[in-house]
């Protein structure tokens, strides 16, 4: 990778006391940087249609069976819960119902099998703050919903049950053999003996008991464990790990083996005070051709007044593809085992070209990339540029041994196409996001992702997430995930950043800007109109915002607040740092450090970063 020169702007390392970043204003304009900057319009205000059968007939699924039997062992007989609910949907669809009823109370769905919500319109489920628990893996999703249109889901639980099939348990490492072959684990409840349990060990912060405090082991599959005690064991692992002796660990069991709540091909979709409170895998998953929906007072946390070692075992809330309108308010996300929550479009790398009208998509992971004909294509360059061809799809089909999509196109291709090129279908596009009054905190990995164009992210408090609070960062890494069309049109304002980046990884930004491909930045701007205003950042490990591959950056109006000795400190702490980008504008900004904190600063590559202007900005101390 290329080694960047960081230009440091001099005079704020020598300031102490409130002196103006706008001293140096002449010096600062660069290249011609304007006078006023372009500011993006962000997501713009959409509604999601209520159903139109308000006074359709009302059906109750009591009067199918339904037994709230959580507290009882799993019964080895018929699932009855899950029997009810299929009979109460079908009535449902039969009287053309406007509602289906729950009431308060625990129902185990014995048999781990879905809970499917198909092809209904105008159509509300109220649970009734009634709680769906489940144990078994098999049997794919909690719920499953799907061609729903003008749907309401309201008012109940997913929980799993932690007593029979634990996701991850939290434990003291308490010795460690000199050479590293062994550890021993002492556990706050029963130990577990079977190694394919020994997915992956994070280090807890022990007063919020949230990742974010060291690193992390995965990969590591024991090949012995001893039985000490009853909550204590010594393990051996296939490849040797260097735990801190006295440090808590969340072990976890599962990652994506079970997701909570997947949709599919719904529009007009709203959830409302719906929880989930722990489930072996991601919480709400989307994908295909889904559009305007939204989740409203939802919350993925422990219940009230009840300390867990995990919510969902991977991301809160993931979109791998849709056609945008997604609105997320006053809602919770905490304690994940991976990001808060992550919205994009896959693409996908590496083609052949076969003829003037043929390529084959290789290397593909078809579930991820789909494609189907009369798609919209577009090719771009392996550095994320547009190589200047969108196509309609003639036909798409899948070689599943191969791992290869033949695709026909309507146009003729142009002559060369690099195998290494890159493929958006634009039949997708999840644009047009709100995320407003939300609260991301003490989760592993990120809070919010944002890989797509049009967004208002306004007014969320964001704590101790354990890597940046926000990425704004397409990545095509192959052979594990290649994803995003670039943040573009985006506004991110009135937000309270506390603690982010915990961990410091990737230099330690609290919001990170950029595209990679194979781990390098593109100098290609992917990213382009961001606004970045009236936010608060607090006790940061690195720079508040490291941004690279961008056009028109604007920062403006934040407050970055250092005052304490951070746990982990990396350079350019509460800076800005900026590279392979044209237009930014820096202004009106207040830092405030201890007079034993060093001074940040804007950083920037001059080789590749043009038109910049800074202005008006106050460091204190």
């Amino acid at each position: 990778m290329q080694r960047r020169r960081f230009i440091r702007n001099s005079i704020l390392a020598a300031v102490s006391v409130a002196i103006p970043w706008s001293f140096l204003q002449g010096a600062m304009r660069r290249s011609g940087g304007a006078a006023e900057p372009p500011l993006p319009s962000g997501a713009q205000p959409f509604t999601i249609d209520a159903p139109r059968n308000p006074n359709g007939p009302v059906v109750h699924l009591r009067d199918f069976g339904a037994v709230a039997d959580g507290a009882a062992p799993p019964s080895s007989g018929p699932d009855r819960n899950l029997a009810a609910l299929k009979a109460a949907l079908h009535q449902c669809r039969k009287v053309k119902a406007s509602k289906l009823v729950a009431d308060k109370g625990v129902y185990r769905i014995a048999s781990g099998q879905t809970i499917v919500f198909d092809s209904l319109a105008d159509f509300t489920f109220d649970g009734g703050g009634a709680t769906f628990l489940f144990h078994l893996i098999e049997g794919g999703e909690g719920v499953s919903i799907k061609n729903c249109q003008r749907s309401v889901f309201s008012n109940f639980n997913l929980d799993w049950d932690c007593a029979i099939d634990p996701p991850a348990w939290v434990g003291r490492v308490t010795e460690l053999a000199h050479d590293q072959s062994n550890f021993v684990m002492r556990f706050e409840t029963d130990a577990p003996l079977d190694p394919k349990v020994w997915v992956t060990m994070n280090p807890l912060d022990e007063e919020l008991r949230a990742p974010g405090a060291g690193t992390e082991f995965d990969g590591f599959a024991p090949t012995k464990i001893e039985k000490l005690d009853a909550q204590t064991v010594r393990v051996w692992p296939t490849d040797r790990i260097n735990p801190i002796v006295g440090h808590l660990y969340l072990l976890r069991h599962y990652t994506y083996e079970k997701h909570a709540v997947v949709m599919g091909g719904n529009s007009h979709l709203s959830f409302r005070n719906v929880n989930i409170y722990t489930f072996p895998g991601e919480g709400f998953v989307t994908g295909g051709d889904q559009h305007h929906f939204e989740l409203v007072n939802c919350r993925i946390a422990p219940p009230a007044n009840e300390r867990r070692p995990i919510t969902t075992t991977a991301d809160g809330f993931h979109v791998m593809q849709s056609q945008g309108f997604i609105r997320l308010e006053q809602c919770e996300f905490s304690f994940m085992g991976d990001d808060c929550v992550n919205i994009h479009d896959n693409i996908h790398m590496g083609v052949r070209r076969v003829d003037d009208y043929t390529l084959v998509a290789t290397n593909i992971v078809v579930w991820q990339s789909p494609f189907s004909a009369g798609d919209p294509v577009e090719l771009r360059n392996a550095d994320l540029s547009p190589a200047g061809f969108t196509a309609k799809l003639k036909s798409a089909a899948v070689d599943s041994e191969k791992s290869e999509v033949t695709l026909i196109f309507s146009q003729k291709l142009p002559r060369r196409i690099a195998n290494d090129a890159i493929l958006f279908n634009r039949r997708y596009g999840s644009h047009n996001v709100i995320v407003r009054n939300c609260y991301f905190h003490e989760n592993r990995a990120r809070g919010v992702l944002c890989n797509s164009a049009d967004w208002l992210v306004e007014d969320n408090r964001f704590f101790h997430n354990q890597f940046a609070a926000m990425l704004l960062k397409p990545d095509v890494s192959p052979g594990l995930w290649a994803e995003g069309f670039g943040a573009r049109n985006v506004i991110i304002r009135g937000n309270e950043f506390v603690s982010s980046n915990s961990i410091g990884a990737d230099d330690g930004p609290v919001i990170e800007l950029g595209a990679t491909v194979r781990g390098a930045s593109t100098a290609y701007p992917l990213l382009d109109g961001v606004l970045l205003e009236e936010n608060e950042f607090t006790e940061m490990s690195g720079p508040a915002v490291k941004a690279s591959s961008f056009k028109n950056l604007v920062i403006r109006n934040n407050f970055v607040t250092n005052l304490e000795e951070a746990p982990v400190a990396e350079k350019m702490r509460g800076s800005i740092r900026a590279e392979l980008g044209t237009g930014l504008w820096v202004e009106g900004n207040v830092w405030t450090t201890q007079k034993d904190i060093e001074a940040p600063s804007l950083f920037y590559d001059a080789d590749t970063t043009h038109s910049i202007v800074c202005r008006a900005n106050e460091l204190k101390s």
